[in-house]
């Protein structure tokens, strides 16, 4: 998540790379040769446009990774249970109400576990992913604000 989020901040440092040496010059902006040609301000708004698509992609996949992980996690956990009912009924043929209650108990708090981890995840990927979009947009705003006038 750091490599990405540094990633798109490189990016942003470029645009803004680009954009700082144009906006600084007090020298009339010179014509496009061709008419039809991007502004160098629409090719800055256009590469702030493409971050911004990059940076949402990013965090849309970083969710969805959280989710197959956790359905992996959850689909391990139902498989082990099944596996350890099926042990315990062998090694207890006749297991007394006690016992039963005890497998039932450690099964339920492992469960309990597991749920607990997951949403301790998704508060963390939530909580980060929302400081990262604060500062993206930040960066964005100040890119935003350093690209070359129209």
């Amino acid at each position: 998540m750091l490599k990405k989020l540094m990633l798109v901040i490189g990016g942003t440092m470029l645009a803004l790379t680009i954009a700082l040496p144009a906006s600084a010059s007090h020298a009339k902006p010179t014509k496009p040769t061709h008419p039809n040609a991007p502004t160098p301000h629409a090719l800055c708004l256009k590469a702030l446009a493409q971050a911004n698509k990059t940076f949402n992609a990013q965090q849309k996949a970083d969710r969805k990774a959280l989710r197959t992980a956790q359905k992996a996690a959850r689909t391990a956990l139902h498989d082990q249970q099944k596996a350890d009912l099926a042990t315990f009924k062998l090694q207890h043929p006749n297991a007394t109400e006690a016992e039963l209650k005890a497998f039932h108990d450690q099964q339920e708090a492992a469960k309990k576990a597991l749920h607990d981890s997951q949403k301790a995840a998704r508060k963390a990927l939530h909580d980060s992913q929302k400081a990262a979009k604060k500062t993206f947009h930040a960066q964005q705003e100040a890119a935003r604000k350093a690209c070359p006038k129209a």
